[in-house]
């Protein structure tokens, strides 16, 4: 985009119309009180920003695609509201630079209109977002816990228990009872966590991180239990985990405004470092077992 089309006021009020229907839908369906009235602000926020920049633009209305609200939508009910208004709002930080690169040549009045815009945009995200805290948020550490663990400790044992018995049907038997003693496990340690933190709900703390890890026990085993070989089988897992980190990373790095090539390098190199350790291991006994090389 070119320098004019990325100052130009038909384009600042198109996305401010988005940020509003968007918001205004999500507002329609919440339940929650406290979400409705931060979304109601954030409404009539976004509201004024479109019709500041509409009479600077004028010309037909703009209109928005119904899938994409609905996506929208389907986002929240999935990922949850604070995860989906910091989505929305990940441009924020792009869009006040060009408001302000904006201000700097428009007429005084003008320009301290447009500083108050920016002061609003910066306002959603520091203030008013920051005040929606769901209860999957709150437990999120829990959740990641459990998802990593599982993501690490079944990916070596699958990969040890494929290369010891050379059977992926086997394998994945074996990575289940593994997996679900492993969850049960988990929940307990951050059962007795929780109840050493204050303020922290001891039962939904286990309940996140032992679900979470049954999450991925289920995802990491499915390519065992459906693949004919072993080639297949170790394919599938490479692939889910890849889909896993990647989600898990994404997650984290829109709903706590972290690097996502970062978090999915770390998270990737700790699952490969696992694997090429358990393959070691699961190969040397399937040496003194009398195996056949794989």
């Amino acid at each position: 985009m070119s320098k004019a089309g990325a100052l130009n006021p038909a384009q600042f009020a198109l996305n401010e119309y988005r940020d509003y229907v968007t918001y205004r839908e999500l507002a329609a369906i919440e339940t929650v009180p406290k979400f409705k009235e931060i979304l109601s602000q954030l409404i009539e926020h976004e509201e004024e920003d479109y019709r500041f920049w509409r009479e600077l633009a004028p010309g037909p209305d703009p209109r928005i695609s119904g899938l994409e609200i609905r996506l929208i939508k389907l986002m929240r009910k999935v990922l949850g509201l604070t995860f989906t208004a910091k989505f929305l709002e990940r441009n924020e930080r792009d869009a006040i630079r060009r408001y302000s690169a904006f201000a700097e040549s428009a007429p005084p009045e003008l320009a301290a209109k447009v500083r108050e815009i920016v002061e609003h945009e910066m306002f959603h995200e520091r203030e008013m977002i920051g005040q929606i805290q769901e209860e999957r948020v709150e437990f999120l550490g829990s959740i990641v816990l459990g998802a990593n663990d599982g993501l690490i400790e079944l990916t070596g044992a699958l990969v040890g228990f494929t290369f010891a018995l050379a059977n992926p049907f086997q394998a994945g038997l074996f990575g289940v009872v593994t997996g679900v003693a492993a969850s049960l496990s988990m929940a307990a340690s951050a059962y007795m966590q929780a109840r050493h933190e204050h303020g922290r709900n001891p039962k939904k703390a286990a309940a996140y991180t032992g679900l979470s890890y049954l999450v991925v026990v289920a995802a990491l085993v499915t390519p065992f239990v459906l693949a004919p070989t072993v080639s297949a089988a170790l394919t599938g897992m490479g692939a889910v985990i890849l889909l896993l980190i990647a989600g898990f990373s994404g997650y984290g790095a829109v709903l706590f405004d972290r690097d996502f090539k970062r978090q999915f390098g770390e998270m990737l190199c700790f699952s490969v470092g696992v694997a090429a350790l358990a393959y070691v291991l699961g190969s040397a006994v399937r040496g003194l077992l009398g195996g056949d090389a794989i």
